[in-house]
């Protein structure tokens, strides 16, 4: 009993003098801008630390400790000198809690001085620019935050002030040809990687899906976003894309909103099974078959297939393909809608951005491409 008193005596002593040689080195202050917020709302969390001691140069490292609990960024840190030996620093970090309960977050400060002497010989021996300096360092221990997160009063899809538009570039085509939707989402607020616009699977329509962030800026608010969802889709028949509500808590206001998408009818002209029929050998004068539009319908099934396969057999470590074979679907494209839908569907996330939104632009104005040269680019680049 009298060892266990004895070892906590002995911490205490110790965190007490690593207090007072804190205070004798450096004062700090850490603020938050809110007391408690709502799951995903932004917090701001603002850390000062400045030189007190000025006989050596000081250098102040500040981290939030992660957990699963939430997330956390360093938004801003800057560092200001005062003048010789008297530095101060400001971290600014971004905490999005994901879970409703009382949070405590703890934090990692460190004090680290080092002498003219060390500061001047790291430059002396350093060739590459990257300093290297021997310093004495002071870990403090801070007071955990305790921060109390609400649940919300119901579903939301997203955190933030947002607004939504979608175009679409056609709306008929024929059968098992694509019409191409587009959805921007823009605004300041938690960013939702997982979110689709396109909430259920429409009956008989098959869609490929890609998201394009232009921009993802993280402030205090949030991240400032502005995102595009791309949809293809096909189909044999007439179909409409209906209108889509996202439910929305805004911190800013504390309130509730809904934004809805609007709603697309997609009219599909069927092909006459006539006139795919050739009876003749000699090849017809007619150019009213659109033999392009029946081979892509053969490529989509075989795209969707391989894609479906790719995806099953993929976990089972059942390819192992080189890298030549995997790219030969890339080098065997005859036609541009055939790469595009190649690039879409088999290499997502792969750089191929530019490439498809390129594509995409010269299919729909009819300006000629040189596939050849761009089947290149693609290569060399997933190589």
């Amino acid at each position: 009993m009298k060892n266990t008193l004895g070892k906590i005596f002995l911490l205490f002593i110790l965190f007490a003098v690593s207090l007072f040689g804190a205070g004798q080195l450096a004062t700090y202050k850490l603020t938050t801008n809110k007391k408690s917020v709502h799951i995903k709302e932004p917090l701001l969390i603002t850390f000062e630390a400045e030189q007190k001691n000025h006989t050596d140069h000081m250098f102040f490292s500040f981290n939030v400790q992660k957990s699963p609990d939430y997330e956390v960024k360093l938004l801003q840190k800057s560092i200001q000198d005062k003048g010789y030996h008297n530095t101060k620093t400001t971290f600014k970090f971004v905490l999005f809690p994901l879970k409703a309960k009382t949070l405590h977050i703890n934090f990692d400060f460190i004090i680290r001085t080092a002498s003219d002497k060390a500061v001047k010989q790291s430059y002396v021996d350093d060739h590459d620019d990257s300093i290297a300096i021997s310093t004495y360092d002071t870990k403090i221990a801070l007071k955990p935050l305790t921060l109390k997160v609400e649940k919300f009063k119901k579903h939301v899809d997203l955190v933030g002030d947002f607004k939504i538009s979608s175009a679409i570039d056609t709306n008929e085509i024929e059968q098992y040809g694509i019409v191409n939707l587009h959805y921007i989402l823009s605004g300041t607020g938690y960013k939702e990687t997982a979110l689709n616009i396109l909430k259920t699977q429409i009956e008989n329509v098959s869609i490929f899906s890609k998201r394009k962030d232009k921009l993802s800026r993280l402030t205090e608010n949030g991240y400032i976003i502005n995102t595009e969802y791309i949809y293809a889709l096909s189909a044999a028949d007439d179909f409409t894309i209906p209108s889509f509500a996202l439910e929305v808590y805004s911190p800013r206001k504390n309130s509730y909103y809904t934004l809805h998408t609007k709603a697309y009818k997609v009219k599909v002209k069927k092909i006459d099974p006539a006139l795919l029929l050739d009876k003749t050998n000699a090849p017809k004068k007619e150019t009213w078959i659109n033999f392009t539009q029946i081979k892509t319908f053969f490529i989509y099934i075989l795209l969707f297939l391989s894609g479906f396969l790719t995806a099953k057999f993929t976990q089972k470590n059942f390819f192992s393909k080189k890298q030549k074979e995997e790219f030969e679907d890339i080098k065997e494209a005859k036609t541009a809608k055939e790469l595009l839908l190649l690039l879409i569907m088999q290499y997502p996330g792969k750089g191929m951005d530019e490439y498809i939104a390129n594509l995409e632009e010269n299919i729909h104005q009819k300006h000629p491409l040189n596939l050849s040269k761009i089947k290149k680019e693609i290569l060399k680049k997933l190589r």
